[in-house]
């Protein structure tokens, strides 16, 4: 959106200074020699007159129409960023533990809860493998299973473990959703939304 802003703003610009070109031209053509009223213009530059004239004309109305493009798509750059602004508040207040992974599940993104949940700070998850909070022994069921549901829309209940540093490990169940951009397609990205089930300890007791 700011490059479309940018590129329009190029635009107009160069439209003022052909429109400075012509107007200059234009006047030239026009002013005859004070010292010499009685000079009129030609049929040839009373012609070239008539087309600089209505070329500045043409200019005038395009300059107006693309300063009035870049007012409506300045308000609509304010518009989305404000939604932007307001759908992050909302991921990072979300009482639902929310992640954004890429494809491999290396984590984007993560809110909160989600943060508590893991006992970790951002810096320490960002480009992190999410395997990393899964047991050992259960992380290669854990990629087949991603494989999996790269190939679907998502799934609504996958249940794994998640293991923290400091506390007891989690049984989760995870909805995760494959987003797929039209514009990029091989840009897709995994968001997931995990709700923990009880501590995995008693599961086993």
């Amino acid at each position: 959106m700011r490059e479309q802003l940018d590129s329009a703003d190029d635009v107009i610009t160069t439209f003022s200074q052909q429109r400075q070109v012509l107007l200059k031209h234009t006047a030239d053509v026009l002013c005859t020699e004070p010292s010499r009223p009685e000079l009129k213009a030609s049929p040839r530059e009373s012609r070239l007159s008539a087309i600089l004239v209505s070329s500045l004309e043409e200019l005038k109305v395009a300059e107006e129409e693309l300063t009035e493009r870049v007012a409506a798509l300045a308000d609509l750059r304010d518009d989305l960023e404000r939604r932007v602004r307001d759908t992050r508040q909302l991921f990072d207040l979300a009482p639902a533990c929310l992640l954004v992974t890429d494809v491999q599940g290396l984590i984007l993104e993560a809110n909160r809860a989600c943060l508590m949940t893991l006992k970790r700070d951002f810096p320490l998850v960002e480009r992190q493998p999410l395997t990393r909070f899964i047991p050992p022994d259960e992380r290669r069921s854990f990629r087949d299973g991603l494989s999996r549901i790269l190939g679907t829309d998502g799934v609504s209940d996958w249940r794994f473990v998640l293991v923290r540093p400091t506390d007891a490990p989690l049984a989760v169940s995870a909805a995760v959703h494959v987003v797929k951009p039209l514009a990029q397609p091989t840009g897709a990205k995994l968001f997931w939304s995990i709700r923990v089930i009880e501590p995995a300890a008693a599961l086993d007791a």
